[in-house]
């Protein structure tokens, strides 16, 4: 069955480089921060908080709440809200606000040595409208679909952490009237890695290939991420008991 995931992964990445190599690429070397928690409040309830920076790019804290199903399912479903600011492009001063409905639903497995992580997360994406360098106070609205397939392989006769090798791909989809033909690729991120796991915290240092289309055919740009994201648990379930 892991196999078949890994075709998968590579098919995937096989297609984004040859859609590349077809196209019109800028590339950017980039620096990617992020903070990820998630706070226990009862046996299936918990909250969500992350925070993304990547300079000259853009911003972003994320909220939400999340249901965690039985344990023997390990799936999850979370709703939320995002705020984000988009740097402005090199010669103009003025930054794009971005507010975010999203939702997702994890599922995650393991299989012999491996463990797989499938997320399908939805956006709607309420982005401020710029004309001439200057901020209108009206909004674009489009739909942005996301799934990410990630395995981790965690290696053996570990005691005290738990390190890992990570492999994942996300593909975004952009929908809606706004958009070009009502559908398209939005990005798709290639990420590779590994990271030390402790009881409450995860460190990840990873390289993410990030192609993005833009609105004029035929033209890309390419990130070179060095990402370095940190997970953090945290569990009320005693205190709020004690209390």
């Amino acid at each position: 069955m892991y196999r078949s995931k890994y075709l998968k992964l590579i098919l995937i990445s096989f297609l984004s480089a040859y859609c590349s190599s077809q196209n019109k690429i800028t590339e950017n070397q980039q620096l990617w921060l992020g903070y990820i928690t998630q706070t226990k409040i009862t046996d299936n309830i918990s909250l969500w908080n992350d925070v993304h920076w990547v300079p000259e790019s853009f911003g972003l804290i994320r909220t939400g709440i999340t249901y965690h199903f039985e344990k023997k399912n390990k799936m999850t479903s979370t709703v939320g809200y995002a705020y984000g600011k988009i740097y402005p492009p090199e010669g103009n001063e003025t930054f794009r606000p971005e507010h975010r409905l999203w939702g997702q639903t994890t599922l995650s497995h393991k299989q012999n040595d491996f463990s797989f992580l499938h997320r399908l997360r939805y956006e709607g994406r309420f982005r401020g409208k710029i004309i001439e360098d200057h901020l209108q106070n009206e909004f674009n609205f489009n739909y942005r679909l996301r799934y990410l397939l990630q395995t981790r392989y965690y290696f053996k006769n570990q005691e005290k952490g738990k390190f890992y090798l990570m492999a994942a791909d996300e593909i975004l989809l952009n929908v809606g009237h706004e958009i070009k033909n009502n559908f398209r690729l939005d990005q798709n991120r290639i990420s590779l890695g590994g990271g030390y796991q402790f009881k409450k915290m995860t460190f990840q240092l990873a390289y993410m290939n990030q192609l993005i289309e833009s609105n004029s055919s035929n033209t890309f740009k390419m990130n070179h991420n060095v990402q370095l994201i940190i997970f953090h648990h945290f569990d009320l379930r005693k205190k709020l008991v004690n209390n």
